[in-house]
């Protein structure tokens, strides 16, 4: 389910000439500070610790073609380089992953262990990768140090490890010229060729400034927290005033302007035109930008509804990336819009429980598969995996809710009521509150809820609206709110078909009108 929240399912970068023996020392100890720290968590465990690993139980062999890249340290003196350091691991992790016979795990699952001392093993262990790669940052000026080190989590060896002393303007070789010596410790593709930085791709040596924006850009854009939307695009119209052709800043300005109006911020209007003119601009300067066909596919999908237009970016994107992240995403929205077309998402759901296999730890990985087993029918594993999402993320917006209408939808309406009311997301649990309190013959109440989720949300969460008029069987004033979400925003129906909780509109002629008025006919 798209999230109707500001939780997205839907991302920092790093030589000092020695002139005296006092300079010497101190970039001794720089040396010596940055090795002890990235040595710390490889140590023998002891105590209890050792104890939970020993008596782990047996788990399936890994491929030795395995990797987890996790959050590089920012060692910045003012420790104010974060979001440097979490673009540059972004970076790694994409480059390594167009590797076909490496497995990469995402970004997602990987950061789920940032700011944490666990032990190299367990982490691996939960990954399921024989390798690890971890680093620090530290930046200072346009001068940079980047300390990398690659272990085999089994026994802790360091297969290889590096000091990088550079100036920033050297950060887009030395990306290549880390994934690929990391590439070749691994014995895959000793042959590898390292990419050669692309201006669609990054800024050249010139225009550090505007890279350095777009990576804050993608710090917020990956928080995602409220507001952080607002200052992503802030950073990108900052960087494309340093820099008009770069077109990745045009395309993740026209990702988050989609996003905008998907979630109301914009009219849809103002999205398309806005999206749009991004996405064409980001085209012009590369006509072969799979990121730009993906943002331009998000505005047909969310936006539009225009599902053949965004079948096809995707598609394109998909050929363009096959092996990277965007490529990635665009295939597993061909499957979203193929199950919105047929009301079954079987080979979406298949394919989310394939991407498991890279990415273990995706919360909002979890969140899809529960919300698409609901609808389909499967009760047992989405209340499952809405309850392993939870022991992920117990904040995790609308996980709460849809975990309760799974519950109330498999008869355990007290159950259902317990976990409604521990979301976190306001719209979300009003939606559910209302179809739960009418389902047990509290319709007082259920009114209530309904009451606040119309004055405080109709201009943003129609369709949740509609869902729980349509589920207390009120026909008139389901399909009067599922016209308003079309109007706001026509890919907001996508998942109209299958959605359980408009069971009882689609008797209801005026149910295969709105299908065929939304283009969601097989």
């Amino acid at each position: 389910m798209i999230q109707s929240t500001t939780t997205k399912r839907s991302q920092g970068r790093r030589r000092i000439l020695v002139a005296s023996t006092v300079i010497i020392v101190a970039a001794l100890a720089y040396f010596v500070t940055d090795k002890f720290w990235l040595s710390k968590r490889v140590a023998p465990v002891a105590g209890h610790a050792a104890s939970e690993l020993n008596a782990a139980p047996a788990v399936a062999a890994v491929a030795e073609k395995s990797i987890a890249v996790l959050p590089f340290v920012d060692m910045s003196e003012k420790h104010d380089q974060e979001y440097f350091s979490d673009g540059l691991c972004e970076e790694l992790i994409d480059h390594l992953a167009h590797n076909a016979d490496l497995k990469v795990i995402a970004r997602t699952s990987s950061f789920a262990f940032k700011g944490k001392n666990e032990d190299m093993r367990s982490i691996a262990t939960k990954l399921g990768v024989a390798n690890l790669l971890e680093g620090s940052v530290r930046k200072a000026g346009s001068g940079l140090r980047i300390t990398v080190q690659l272990i085999r989590a089994s026994d802790g060896v360091h297969l290889w490890s590096e000091i990088y002393d550079r100036k920033l303007s050297d950060i887009f070789t030395l990306q290549d010229e880390i994934s690929t010596a990391v590439a070749k410790a691994l014995n895959v593709a000793l042959n590898l060729t390292p990419a050669v930085a692309d201006q669609s791709v990054a800024p050249g040596k010139n225009e550090i400034a505007s890279y350095n924006l777009v990576l804050k850009g993608n710090y917020f854009w990956e928080r995602a927290d409220k507001g952080d939307t607002a200052k992503a695009i802030e950073s990108y119209q900052q960087a494309l005033n340093l820099q008009p052709k770069y077109a990745l800043a045009w395309a993740r300005l026209a990702r988050a302007y989609a996003w905008q109006g998907f979630l109301g911020e914009l009219t849809a209007a103002e999205a398309e035109v806005k999206g749009r003119d991004a996405a064409q601009r980001a085209l012009a300067i590369d006509p072969d930008f799979a990121e730009a066909y993906y943002a331009r596919g998000n505005i047909s999908r969310l936006i539009v509804g225009d599902w053949t237009a965004a079948t096809s970016d995707y598609k394109r994107a998909a050929e363009l990336d096959p092996q990277g992240k965007v490529g990635r995403r665009a295939h597993g929205n061909i499957l979203i819009i193929k199950g919105a077309m047929s009301g079954r998402f079987k080979d979406y759901i298949d394919w989310l429980r394939s991407d498991l296999d890279r990415n273990p730890l995706d919360t909002d990985t979890f969140a899809d598969l529960g919300w698409y087993q609901l609808n389909a029918g499967h009760l047992d594993e989405s209340a499952a995996n809405f309850r392993r999402l939870l022991e992920l993320n117990p904040d995790y917006a609308t996980a709460q809710a849809q975990y309760g209408l799974t519950l109330l939808l498999m008869g355990k309406a007290s159950d259902a009521l317990t976990a409604a009311e521990k979301e976190s997301d306001d719209a979300s649990r009003l939606e559910a509150l209302a179809c739960i309190y009418w389902a047990v013959d509290r319709r007082t109440e259920s009114d209530s809820a309904l009451g606040e989720l119309e004055r405080r949300f109709a201009n943003r969460n129609e369709y949740l609206i509609a869902a729980a008029h349509a589920y207390r069987g009120e026909a008139d004033a389901g399909f009067a709110w599922l016209d308003r979400a079309y109007q706001q925003s026509k890919g907001s129906l996508e998942d109209l078909k299958s959605d359980p909780l408009f069971r009882n509109l689609r008797r209801d002629l005026r149910f295969d009108a709105l299908l065929q008025k939304a283009k969601l006919e097989e």
